[in-house]
């Protein structure tokens, strides 16, 4: 019986907050030192432990050696049985391939039309490499990437994706090269494994590229790793790990010395196999230079385990969190306050809001949590862009027209659709009546000309009916929080000085970061002018109406409602 359980459960906790600092990307990019540190610290009291307990090891030593020391042959032995079969069903799976029940002719028909689709295939894979290799957007910053430069990276990397894919398919279906006979059909034979091999050594030295121009930038990843038009999810992080994977490692070691067995049954054209030759030679150069990738490849495993494990708590917490409000009183700004400032608003205002009393704020840093994007009625629409040289309405219900749908609805009290807002069900339309429902609401005008704003409000209403990002991460667009929106709305219509910050690996703009932003770019020749500050005084139960000077510094208020004066 081992004593101090104490000192275990302790090392136990290190571990785990290691796997949390792991999946939660704490002190990014510094996250995996100071995991290391932990699991380092949680050795201290396990050897602590160890030399508490030690006599008692001592004395059972000589026993457990002595029982088993019989069995270590047999272990041994079965070590040896266990590699031999993982080698043999890497190299040679035991399903039966088509090829064994084929004619030589078929066999030979199959593969001319084969050696077309390859060629094809390392065309694309050549393109895309080059295309990344003279745009350079592999290497840019994702902050610094347009719409239209991120579209391009989308549109490439689905090309590459698919190419990779139907690689994996040309590789399947002459995997089982070796079920035809070498010595009735060498030729047939050494073609068939040829095939196979120039289709792994293409896929890999093409990924072996890609991944060396990422380089570590870790939100490039994020970015390729991203489900949607035609891309699987988690794309750059699967053909990553293939690189190090055990059955490819064998399969290219073992294809490099099979292929100086077979080479001269090949019939293949001389300056295909040339081609195969400096692709090959290439490929073992560059991963000889990337040997970090067995360390960072096991390591993103752990990460993206722990991540996973860690994500669904984080969301459950996040949702259940969104249900407490800790006052029974209604929220000071009613809808007959609303009523006497809407006409001051314009479509593409930033309105900046704040409901005392709820427990998401705890979660979320500064005085103000939620931002969203006043985009008005279409009558409203129609008035404020009509000096455009086409029709505002017949646009976006063109290019959007469930979005357009939503908009000229009524909400369940009848009052108009007038805000566009990612909250817990996702990107929505609301009433101002609703959305503004609030105890706090600041509204920031950008001072853009009204066609960038025109485009700022359709870059809004290609995300609607997204989901709510309960990973909260810029850097993804198939989800979006509520700075997100607004942030990559006017992303889409012009620059606005909003720069995201990393927290915790994650490109973010809070509310209250965004409300700052926009605070010192206020002024003559400003990017933001004030419009509108609906102030709460918390005591007294009643909204005033502040001005300017007092919207800029409520940025800096606390976050705490018992705080605040």
């Amino acid at each position: 019986m081992f004593k101090n359980k104490r000192l275990l459960w302790l090392t136990l906790l290190f571990v785990l907050s290691a796997i949390v600092v792991l999946g939660m990307k704490i002190g990014f990019p510094s996250h995996r030192l100071i995991a290391y540190g932990l699991l380092g610290l949680g050795w201290i009291p396990l050897l602590i432990s160890y030399q508490i307990n030690r006599r008692i090891l001592r004395v059972q030593k000589k026993l457990i050696r002595k029982k088993a020391r019989p069995f270590l042959p047999h272990a041994i032995v079965a070590v040896l049985l266990l590699l031999a079969f993982y080698v043999t069903s890497a190299l040679f799976p035991v399903e039966r391939s088509p090829l064994a029940e084929w004619s030589p002719e078929k066999i030979r028909t199959e593969m001319d039309r084969d050696l077309g689709s390859y060629h094809m295939l390392r065309k694309t894979a050549d393109d895309f490499i080059a295309a990344f290799e003279s745009n350079g957007l592999l290497q840019k910053k994702v902050d610094e990437l347009s719409p239209a430069e991120r579209k391009t990276i989308r549109r490439l990397w689905r090309d590459g994706v698919m190419a990779f894919l139907e690689f994996d398919l040309l590789k399947a279906k002459y995997r089982g090269f070796y079920q035809i006979d070498y010595v009735a059909e060498p030729a047939l034979h050494a073609d068939a494994f040829m095939l196979a091999y120039m289709a792994y050594i293409t896929q890999y030295n093409a990924c072996i590229q890609v991944i060396e121009m990422v380089g570590s930038n870790a939100f490039m990843e994020t970015l390729l790793n991203e489900e949607g038009e035609g891309i699987p999810v988690d794309s750059y992080y699967f053909m990553k790990q293939r690189l190090t994977h055990p059955n490819v490692i064998l399969r290219m070691n073992a294809g490099a010395a099979y292929f100086e067995l077979v080479k001269k049954e090949i019939t293949f054209e001389p300056e295909l196999v040339a081609d195969f030759r400096e692709r090959r030679t290439s490929f073992v150069k560059t991963m000889g230079m990337h040997p970090d990738l067995f360390i960072d490849n096991p390591l993103d495993i752990l990460e993206r385990a722990a991540f996973e494990t860690i994500l669904p708590v984080q969301k459950n917490v996040a949702v259940q969190m969104s249900y407490i409000r800790t006052a029974k009183r209604d929220y000071l700004i009613t809808p007959e306050i609303l009523a006497e400032h809407q006409a001051e608003l314009q479509p593409g205002d930033i309105l900046i809001q704040r409901r005392n009393w709820h427990m998401t704020n705890i979660g979320i840093p500064g005085f103000w949590p939620h931002v969203a994007l006043y985009v008005g009625t279409p009558a409203e629409i129609e008035a404020c862009f009509s000096e455009l040289d086409f029709q505002p309405l017949e646009t976006i219900k063109a290019l959007y027209p469930d979005a357009f749908q939503a908009l000229e609805a009524s909400d369940e009290n009848g009052f108009p659709m007038r805000v566009i807002e990612a909250i817990r069900p996702g990107v929505v339309f609301q009433s101002l009546e609703t959305s503004a429902r609030c105890d706090y609401l600041g509204v920031v005008r950008p001072t853009l000309g009204k066609a960038e704003k025109f485009k700022a409000l359709l870059g809004a209403l290609a995300y609607y009916g997204k989901p709510y990002d309960l990973n909260f991460d810029f850097t993804t667009e198939n989800a979006l929080v509520c700075s997100e929106l607004v942030y990559k709305a006017y992303r889409a219509g012009g620059e606005l000085p909003l720069e995201p910050e990393v927290i915790n690996g994650r490109r973010l703009l809070p509310p209250n970061r965004l409300a700052e932003q926009a605070v010192r770019e206020m002024g003559d020749g400003g990017a933001f002018e004030f419009v509108l500050f609906l102030d709460a005084v918390e005591k007294s139960d009643e909204i005033v109406l502040g001005d300017a000077e007092s919207f800029k510094a409520s940025w800096q208020r606390p976050k705490w409602d018992v705080l605040q004066n």
